[in-house]
């Protein structure tokens, strides 16, 4: 144990220097840890597993440099590493000690034994213990007996690894003396199959973790059926090649149980950065592109968007294929990104939840927040990547503050488009007869005059971020038909009006209350006479009810309008079909509209008042579209 627990944690101090130095070479490493440069140049290669493929150090000439992908889970993996400097002042790692001490026991372990190794108070050894019994019982782990009489560990052996590699590798297999022949082995393998960092750091850390519980003695007597099945995979082909290779370096044979589960970490690996590469060795399972399939034709039957596939799409299809493996076969993984997936990218993770109650029915396993929120990941960057390229547009500048100014607004509008607008200027006075001729008039002054072309007013100087949501809000309006209204730059505020805003009746049912609101807009126009037909035939397959009793009754509207309305319960409506619902959105979707990117940004409107599950009771008590106006305006705008 004095191996795993001590302070020369090498794999820290090198990121340490690493992370605090712009570059750092391998030769200083080696000088100021006393271990020699080939040491320092394995350790790196093992510290780009353990990053997980949110940060990598690379290695060039001897020269190294870190360079950081997703901050949020670099920070998680770096602050593990450096516990290991503070011993047992971390409660993370005394438990990581303790579990340790009890998975290698042969008797059962005294609480005060543990208290005194970790030099701590009994009673911080006892809180320690609650807290790793909680955390160990997802796994069907247990520990069992009595302070003052001994605790043992009881469960099955491939649990205990799952722990292990789930929650405290980093604690106990940092710098694990695997030997030189045995990384060299590995790092071959690794060049053989063409792994990045990311898929590696996953077999690697499997590896050391299967060889130490072997040499220990607690080996793999038995798996479920559902094991089984890797047998006959690509990836148990694979690992069985490596293992006879390291079976001549050990002495020793490694049974078929131990090489099954070694497979688990090649079949549900982390996507590679160069799938082309790995497409040779590693088979996708039938079905798998179907599934996929599947997922998007239900993504397009509950959304109305079509998610069009692009050069990452083989990606996807291989990240389906080892989440799906990771699921069925137990291993999880760690997804920091999650929350911010939820609230940042609301519609990429309303496509991921859909996927997820595919999956779910296809294959009856179901799937964690932290691989929904690798999901909502492609889904995002498809949604951004499909969004049609923006033209070359033409702008008028109104201006009566004289020339500089005009030029300091032009320069400013060039950094909001992708492509620079062509600019055309008015100082002091606007020719009307020319207000058809633009796609944009942006006027520092009042304008008196009624045209079709969006007019946005600002201030000489203005906030980049508002104003590019501003003009996209107006892209988006434009492409539905509709005009945005002066000071309203929400995509859902200007898609609603007083005419469609209703308080419902609590004392008719969900369907009632729907089928009054399509009544009352077929009769503005603003809907067909078979809207309230069309949406129930949908909830018969796919409920509409969204997070926070918000429903979303929404299928194609045969006029050629984009038309929402809301409608709120004053207290709480309890169908006994649909549940509890606060508020109801109804939306109509013309089948004229070809940009879905309109629909991607309302959608991300609509569910921005699911996330303010506060708000959702003062909306239900509001009468009127313009006291809703009012309050979101004032108080507490949600679709910021």
């Amino acid at each position: 144990m004095k191996q795993l627990f001590n302070n020369e944690n090498r794999i820290a101090v090198i990121l340490k220097n690493i992370e605090m130095q712009s570059v750092c070479s391998v030769e200083s490493l080696a000088a100021k840890l006393d271990v020699s440069q080939k040491t320092i140049r394995n350790d790196i290669k093992e510290l780009n597993c353990l990053l997980g493929g949110y940060a990598c150090i690379s290695n060039n000439k001897g020269t190294c440099k870190l360079i950081v992908f997703a901050p949020k889970g670099f920070t998680e993996i770096r602050n593990k590493i450096y516990k290991q400097e503070d011993l047992f002042n971390s409660s993370h790692t005394r438990m990581a000690y303790m579990f340790w001490q009890l998975m290698h026991a042969e008797e059962p372990y005294l609480t005060d034994d543990l208290s005194e190794e970790m030099k701590v108070a009994r009673t911080t050894t006892i809180g320690d213990l609650n807290r790793l019994r909680k955390a160990i019982e997802k796994y069907d782990l247990k520990i069992k007996g009595k302070a003052n009489t001994g605790l043992a560990l009881c469960g099955d052996e491939f649990n205990i690894r799952l722990f292990i590699l789930e929650n405290i590798y980093e604690q106990l297999y940092l710098n694990f003396p695997l030997g030189q022949t045995i990384r060299e082995k590995l790092y071959d393998f690794q060049e053989r199959l063409s792994m990045d960092a990311l898929g590696f750091g996953f077999f690697y850390r499997f590896f050391v973790v299967m060889i130490q519980r072997m040499e220990s003695g607690h080996t793999i007597k038995k798996l479920k059926p559902k094991y089984e099945e890797l047998y006959e995979s690509s990836a148990y082909m694979i690992v069985d090649e490596f293992l006879n290779e390291i079976e001549q370096v050990k002495g020793y044979k490694i049974s078929k149980e131990e090489r099954l589960f070694l497979s688990i970490s090649v079949a549900g690996m982390r996507t590679p950065a160069n799938t082309a590469e790995i497409e040779q060795k590693i088979s996708i399972s039938e079905g798998v592109a179907d599934l996929i399939i599947e997922i998007l034709d239900r993504i397009k039957a509950e959304l109305n968007v079509t998610v069009v596939a692009n050069e990452l799409f083989d990606d996807f299809v291989y990240h389906v294929f080892f989440m799906i493996n990771r699921l069925k076969y137990g291993f999880h993984i760690y997804n920091p990104m999650v929350d911010d997936f939820k609230n940042k990218y609301s519609v990429a993770y309303k496509m991921a939840e859909i996927a997820k109650g595919v999956l779910e029915e296809r294959i009856g396993i179901e799937m964690t927040e932290d691989e929904m929120g690798f999901l909502a990941a492609y889904f995002g960057v498809f949604l951004l990547e499909q969004e049609p390229e923006e033209k070359r547009c033409k702008i008028a500048i109104v201006c009566g503050s004289g020339k500089i100014i005009g030029r300091l607004i032009e320069n400013q509008l060039k950094k909001v488009f992708d492509v620079e607008p062509e600019f055309e200027f008015f100082y002091g006075i606007f020719d009307e007869n020319r207000k058809d001729d633009f796609d944009y008039i942006v006027t520092t002054t009042e304008l008196h005059m009624d045209t079709k072309t969006p007019v946005v007013f600002m201030d000489e100087v203005f906030d980049r971020e508002y104003i590019q949501r501003k003009f996209e809000n107006m892209r988006y309006l434009s492409e539905a038909g509709r005009t945005i209204r002066k000071g309203i730059d929400s995509l859902f505020m200007n898609l609603l009006d007083e005419t469609r805003f209703f308080v419902l009746d609590q004392e008719s049912s969900y369907d009632e209350n729907v089928d009054r609101m399509a009544r009352a807009l077929t009769n503005q126009g603003e809907l067909d006479a078979g809207f309230a037909q069309r949406v129930r035939e949908r909830e018969k397959y796919s409920t509409m009810v969204l997070d926070q009793n918000i429903a979303f009754p929404h299928t194609k509207n045969m006029l050629s309008k984009l038309t929402l309305a809301m409608g709120v319960f004053p207290d709480m409506l309890k169908d006994d079909k649909y549940g509890n619902i606060r508020i109801i959105i109804l939306l109509g979707i013309p089948e004229s509209m070809e940009d879905d990117t309109v629909l991607v940004r309302l959608y991300d409107d609509i569910l921005s008042i699911g996330k303010k599950p506060d708000v959702i009771p003062k909306i239900q008590k509001m009468e009127s579209y313009r006291e809703f106006l009012l309050y979101i305006a004032e108080e507490n705008n949600i679709f910021e």
